[in-house]
């Protein structure tokens, strides 16, 4: 629903829009880490993260958690790849 003005925007539109990018976002770091034969705990450990915990929650968008523009940045710089990956 593309709108002229901003105040035309929904905002309903705006929160499904966003989520449908976190989504695509958690679906692309799960395949481009399993491109590179990483598991979530290594990957996690190159992030400076002890654990997988909040890497496979933000992988699976489970409690409405996901990534932030740092830990794509990461991500992207870690497995090697244009970050614009995860967004497509």
């Amino acid at each position: 629903m593309p709108a002229n003005k901003v105040e035309d925007i929904e905002l309903e539109y705006l929160e499904k829009y966003a989520n449908q990018m976190l989504d695509k976002v958690s679906k692309n770091i799960i395949k481009y880490r399993k491109e590179k034969n990483l598991s979530q705990l290594d990957l996690a450990r190159a992030m400076g993260y002890k654990s997988a915990a909040y890497l496979g929650k933000a992988e699976i968008r489970k409690d409405n958690h996901h990534f932030n523009i740092k830990q794509i940045a990461k991500i992207a710089k870690i497995l090697n790849i244009n970050i614009e990956l995860f967004f497509k």
